[in-house]
């Protein structure tokens, strides 16, 4: 292209203001963040300078839009108070502004200082308008209409470990979360993605954490600030945790019965012992445990690997608790052995309409009975949906890497993906994904991606996404296992 031909380069959509000194209700909200109330298009918010390098192996052909790309600023919300759009407010500082999901967040504290709000006498002051972080490219909240059906509900959690007086490290970074009564959620990801950290946090099990949110309700119960002493009404009663390695949670000293006992030594649902132990050993026996009568009184090692899983799993569900978290419980089991063990949490949401998150780095075993699944990576949910939008319509590079790493032909070779997860001490600029990202953009290193609305129930944080990026195809080793999870699906 002639230096001619070239196309003046766009800048960052300004506007400018004036305050009026004596409305000194937005003068005293200026140096608060400003978030977007709302978008119409998700693709709309993402900064248009970083755009204009845009570089992909393979792809580079593509040319960006002009105006078009322009961001068109809605209603602005500046503290609480909200410009009506007629007044067309718009931004203007010394520096570029990214307007994104999180406002103007990258602004320090002096470049706030200078924005101002000005001369506008068309500008209408309505009522205070109560802040919200949802956005068209964050994960919607609760409707109306499912809100009763909600069990729990996590947003903008956030876990963070001391590693010594002055240093932290961050490893859960700002995820939102929601269970439905009787659902099954699955948490994949590699191992050091945050699934583990994330799941504790709930029970506020991480020795030495420092853990924060926005909201963490299960049903009408705030998990916020609790002491320690309430958290012994939510641990077993309201949830119940099955460890990585269950085999190791039962005392080779004392007899399965007596251990599962304890776990009803409150409970004043029973009248007399014999009604315990008669309840308990029809749930062994309902969990595959033969002769349970016999093996009640029988020592942990006297039991195969399946069957002391059997009896974790009994002894998690006799407390009747609403929600059940798994954390990779089939890890230290045969496949055999995984494939009726994993049968029996089914059975649990069926009988017992127990929710259950289900922690996993196998995505294949994800895909078997879970009904919304949370992509994991570096801390961060980087793609969440039904299991027919994760599996037919995946939308996040390494959702594509973890699909294509499944085994499908024995004369294939292994897919596997290049590096190594990201050091969450000194995580990487942009998008940690970023260099293991065959199809990373030139913005991947610079700015990490919202997560974007793709459907109602679809989310996915890539630049890939957004409307000015390149057109990228599925590998042939993706695209043929798509397929076959679409035919398996309909079928």
């Amino acid at each position: 292209m002639n230096k001619n031909d070239e196309k003046p380069k766009i800048e960052p959509i300004i506007a400018q203001s004036k305050l009026e000194p004596e409305n000194e209700l937005i003068k005293n909200n200026l140096e608060t963040e400003l978030k977007l109330k709302s978008t119409k298009e998700v693709e709309q918010t993402n900064d248009t300078q970083l755009f204009e390098n845009i570089n992909i192996e393979n792809i580079q052909k593509d040319k960006l839009s002009n105006e078009k790309d322009l961001v068109e600023v809605k209603p602005i919300i500046v503290d609480d108070v909200n410009v009506n759009n007629d007044a067309k407010q718009v931004i203007q500082t010394d520096k570029p502004i990214i307007i994104d999901n999180q406002g103007v967040q990258n602004l320090s504290s002096n470049d706030r200082n200078e924005i101002i709000i000005v001369d506008q006498p068309e500008i209408k002051l309505e009522p205070k308008i109560k802040r919200t972080r949802t956005t068209k490219t964050t994960k919607a909240n609760v409707s109306k209409g499912e809100k009763k059906n909600v069990l729990l509900n996590v947003k903008n959690l956030n876990v963070t470990f001391k590693v010594n007086r002055k240093k932290t490290i961050r490893i859960v970074r700002g995820i939102d979360l929601k269970i439905l009564k009787g659902q099954i959620i699955g948490l994949v990801g590699e191992s050091g993605s945050g699934k583990s950290v994330t799941s504790k946090a709930l029970m506020n099990i991480n020795d030495f954490a420092i853990t924060e949110s926005d909201e963490m309700m299960i049903g009408d119960i705030s998990l916020k600030n609790l002491r320690e002493k309430e958290w012994s009404q939510i641990r077993g009663k309201k949830i119940g945790y099955i460890p990585q390695d269950p085999l190791t949670s039962l005392n080779p000293t004392r007899t399965i019965g007596k251990q599962l006992l304890d776990v009803l030594k409150d409970s004043t649902e029973f009248q007399t012992k014999d009604e315990k132990i008669n309840y308990l050993i029809n749930l062994l026996e309902s969990f595959g445990i033969r002769d349970a009568k016999l093996k009640f009184n029988s020592y942990p090692h006297t039991f195969s690997g399946g069957m002391k899983q059997r009896v974790v799993i009994a002894m998690i569900v006799a407390a009747k608790p609403e929600l059940i978290i798994a954390d990779e419980p089939t890890t230290a089991l045969d496949p055999t052995v995984q494939a009726s063990v994993l049968s029996l949490f089914e059975e649990i949401r069926t009988e017992f309409n127990i929710s259950i998150i289900f922690i996993s780095h196998n995505i294949s075993v994800i895909a078997k009975f879970c009904d919304y699944i949370y992509v994991m990576y570096a801390g961060k949910i980087i793609e969440a949906g039904t299991k027919q939008d994760i599996f037919t319509r995946p939308a996040h590079p390494y959702t594509w890497a973890l699909i294509s790493s499944i085994p499908e032909d024995k004369d294939e070779k292994l897919f596997n993906i290049p590096g190594t997860p990201p050091d969450m001490a000194n995580l990487p600029s942009g998008d940690p994904f970023a260099p293991r990202n065959k199809f990373a953009l030139e913005v991947d290193f610079k700015k990490e991606p919202p997560l974007f609305q793709i459907t109602k129930t679809h989310f996915a944080a890539t630049w890939l996404l957004d409307k000015r990026s390149p057109k990228v195809e599925m590998t042939p080793q993706l695209k043929t296992r798509v397929d076959y999870f679409k035919k398996v699906f309909n079928d």
